[in-house]
């Protein structure tokens, strides 16, 4: 048996068998599901004025007409190990060793986002799965001699990436720097590397742009999707009072009195909010769901009708009104959430029970290492292969993170899948610095 073939094989196998034995092979609907699900393809305008893209629509289509919803978390399974294999393979191509990219691989495939998301009827799981996948395609382009092949692949499983769930349209700048820096570290000079990352990043661009120009022609509507900004309209109606809001200038000030007065029939019915100091982060978040979909979206609705894309555009117009009359609530709110995205990873993983035991397991040795005298090797992988998962890792982290922050609470549902690759790169420096020896290099996979 080939050594990637196995490595393959190994993951499938061993994904199933954990999802089978934590229960996770039984579809889990929740609130997002219907949406999904009641996507309506009969008409370029249906299509168009849809809170979703139809990429996950059409994966459950697919189920449904051939053998039924349930098989669909075996699906997300079988894909999720697909990717986390392919990247320790990819790893392991680039020289690093077995034992290591195995380690890597592992924790991709059983991080933060796959364990509570993988059999949801959702695009949280599948969607970071493709994420994984267009990290791998770019790393292969910027070290193959067929680098156009690569590059192709690379482009299509971003759009696919982002046609699943549009949180991806990070990926389109995240090319252009992560390309950029890993085809320096593998020898490229910065000119030809950021060439070649910008002719990715630009092909990705196209039919996105191409697909919010068939909607602009359809619905009259140029955006990739008429959902988003009540996510960030949910928080910044927290950061104003009401007063402010009433008077908020030009149009945005008739969504501004439809959220007090939702707000007050709200109250009325004895509704009562989270408690907390109304501006702290916690507060904000803990209101933030409740205040988006019993707030903004039932007023967009009273002003706009049942019409997806005016609703959209109202709760923009007003976002940007409360952004452009108190810049200053707004990005230092940014700020805070970015430090509440770091914390909600730092807890997730800390709180996942696999990589908590991991935790526990590499202190135990520490210790035991420290009172025995064992001395550690110290021997971090400077190759190539190292610096590659350092740049993925922490580009990846920083853009996806930075672009959640800017609309949406950094809850760890939205944060988690910025860190996917970062127990990786954790558990393969922890391991090599616990290593009580230098090992040897191995073969790479051909």
């Amino acid at each position: 048996m080939k050594p990637a073939f196995a490595y393959w094989i190994s993951f499938v196998v061993g994904g199933v068998f954990v999802a089978w034995l934590s229960g996770r092979l039984e579809p889990h609907f929740v609130s997002d599901s219907t949406s999904y699900l009641d996507y309506s393809f009969s008409s370029l305008d249906s299509i168009g004025r849809s809170i979703r893209t139809p990429g996950y629509p059409l994966w459950l289509l697919a189920f449904r007409s051939i053998v039924g919803l349930e098989w669909v978390p075996l699906a997300q399974v079988i894909v999720h190990a697909m990717a986390a294999s392919w990247f320790a393979i990819e790893l392991r191509r680039l020289g690093m060793m077995h034992r290591y990219s195995v380690i890597a691989g592992i924790a991709v495939a059983v991080g933060c986002t796959a364990m509570d998301n993988i059999n949801i009827i959702s695009t949280d799981a599948i969607a970071a799965s493709a994420g994984v996948m267009v990290a791998t395609a770019l790393l292969r382009f910027s070290t193959a001699a067929d680098s156009w092949r690569w590059a192709t692949a690379t482009v299509i499983l971003s759009v696919i990436a982002i046609m699943l769930r549009p949180a991806y349209l990070f990926l389109i700048p995240w090319l252009l720097a992560a390309g950029g820096l890993l085809g320096r570290v593998h020898g490229q000079s910065w000119k030809t590397a950021i060439g070649n990352a910008m002719i990715v990043s630009i092909a990705t661009l196209v039919p996105i742009l191409a697909w919010m120009g068939l909607r602009m022609v359809a619905v009259n509507d140029f955006g990739i999707l008429p959902f988003g900004h009540q996510n960030l309209a949910g928080v910044l109606v927290q950061l104003v009072s009401d007063e402010e809001l009433e008077t908020l200038p030009g149009d945005a000030a008739a969504m501004g009195k439809a959220i007090v007065l939702k707000k007050q029939k709200l109250a009325a019915t004895g509704h009562t909010f989270a408690a907390g100091e109304a501006a702290a982060t916690m507060t904000i978040d803990a209101r933030w769901d409740e205040m988006t979909y019993f707030v903004v979206v039932p007023a967009a609705k009273s002003l706009a009708g049942d019409d997806p894309v005016a609703q959209h555009n109202a709760i923009k117009s007003m976002n940007k009104e409360i952004i452009r009359q108190y810049p200053r609530r707004y990005i230092l709110w940014v700020a805070k959430n970015g430090r509440r995205g770091a914390w909600a990873i730092a807890a997730d993983m800390v709180m996942h029970p696999i990589f908590l035991a991991a935790i526990l397991c590499l202190a135990a040795w520490l210790i035991y290492a420290a009172t025995r005298g064992i001395p550690c090797s110290g021997d971090l992988d400077n190759a190539r292969v190292m610096r590659s998962l350092t740049i993925i890792t922490l580009t990846y982290l920083f853009a996806k993170l930075g672009f959640v922050i800017l609309t949406s609470p950094g809850i760890g549902r939205f944060s988690d899948a910025a860190a996917i690759f970062l127990p990786a790169w954790l558990a393969v420096v922890a391991v090599q610095c616990s290593s009580p020896r230098p090992e040897c290099k191995t073969k790479a996979i051909e």
